[in-house]
This record gives structure tokens, C-alpha cells and sequence, in this order.
């Protein structure tokens, strides 16, 4: 009876082990912290892995639009934006009566 009881205590110790978690630290990053969480770093309890679920688009947002910068043709940045001007003022404008 007594092994069964060491063994039954040694397992409660270990579940108690690993619902253990440690406080975020002031100086890291939530997207830090996000990388750490992924690569298995650190283990984050249920409320604090909601917290990084909700707070992580305010601080790492989605890309929303992609500049086309490659220089091709000896063409530059104001010669591609002239062009893109135009088309908009051609497009988008209300032509003059």
C-alpha cells in the first residue's frame, strides 16, 4: 500500500510540476514572447495564452500593402509614381466639361 501511495504522491508531484508557469518577464516582447511560445521555449498557462492570442494583432499586424520598388528598365520611384498619378487622375477624376 505504501508503494501505491508513493507512486499515487509522485505523480500528483509531477502534475503540479508542469501546471506550473512562470511570469512573463517585463523585458520581452509579446512577439518575442510569441516566438518563444512557438518554438516551445516557454509554456504559457490558459489566461496568459488567451492574452497573447487577443493582444498579438495589435502588435505584430497583418501586412496590408506591398510597394513594388524592383528598379527594371532605368526606370525609378517618381517616374513610377508620375505614371500612377496620371492613370488615377485619368481614372478615378472627374473629367472637366
Amino acid at each position: 500500500m505504501n508503494k501505491i501511495r508513493a507512486v499515487i504522491d509522485q505523480i500528483e508531484a509531477d502534475q503540479r510540476q508542469a501546471h506550473q508557469v512562470d511570469a512573463i518577464p517585463d523585458d520581452i516582447s509579446i512577439t518575442e514572447l510569441a516566438e518563444d511560445v512557438v518554438r516551445g521555449k516557454r509554456k504559457l498557462s490558459q489566461p496568459q495564452m488567451r492574452m497573447l492570442i487577443e493582444l498579438l494583432p495589435y502588435y505584430a499586424p497583418k501586412l496590408q500593402a506591398i510597394a513594388d520598388f524592383r528598379m527594371r528598365d532605368e526606370r525609378d520611384f517618381a517616374v513610377k509614381l508620375d505614371r500612377r498619378l496620371k492613370h488615377y487622375h485619368e481614372e478615378y477624376l472627374p473629367k472637366p466639361n
